[in-house]
């Protein structure tokens, strides 16, 4: 076997890990509560099944990807699937998106570089996908599920502060990013721990 397939059958083995990692963490870890729009909820799922189809096509169908753009994909989708599963063993438990349950501030592990961890994790695998096959099906359903997430994270951290923890979440938006790290920021916080 040369290298290229091995490559796109590495990249794909660690594609499949992180679908498995997302549908058990939809199913098993992150809980549906009645404050999620049931037509968000639909929706949300729909835009992540056509991704998670269209990608399993094109890695079977498409052999004409460079081995740049599979070696960049093969890196975000290592760094989404270490980062998915950080995050779960940091947090043990939260709701699914659009909840109008508060539950405890998370604020170390990934949830010191993002607040947003697994929708960071959820970006990077679609963004990979996208970026290998460069598909317009793949750019429509990634730019719904950027904004799916963004709106999420907004009404999520709406509802934190309108809670008692407002003031200690205003501090932590201070100091980490919704979906990048503000390394700067994260360096003075922890060389004071």
């Amino acid at each position: 076997m040369e290298f290229d397939s091995m490559l796109s059958s590495f990249a794909f083995f660690v594609y499949l890990l992180i679908v498995l990692s997302l549908l058990w963490g939809r199913i098993w870890f992150f809980k549906v509560n009645t404050g999620t729009p049931r037509l968000a909820t639909v929706m949300y799922d729909l835009a992540v099944a056509a991704q998670m189809i269209l990608t399993a096509y094109f890695f079977y169908n498409v052999t004409d990807v460079t081995k740049l753009a599979l070696g960049i994909c093969l890196l975000l989708y290592l760094f989404s699937l270490v980062l998915f599963w950080w995050a779960i063993f940091t947090a043990k438990s939260l709701d699914f998106a659009f909840s109008n349950h508060v539950g405890n501030i998370v604020t170390t592990g990934p949830f010191g570089l993002f607040r947003h961890p697994f929708y960071v994790s959820y970006i990077l695998a679609w963004t990979g996908s996208t970026l290998l096959f460069n598909s317009p099906l793949l750019w429509i359903t990634l730019i719904y599920l950027i904004a799916f997430y963004t709106l999420s994270a907004r009404k999520e951290e709406g509802l934190i502060l309108k809670s008692t923890q407002a003031e200690q979440y205003q501090h932590y938006q201070q100091h980490v990013g919704m979906f990048l790290p503000r390394i700067r920021k994260w360096k003075q916080l922890n060389s004071r721990h």
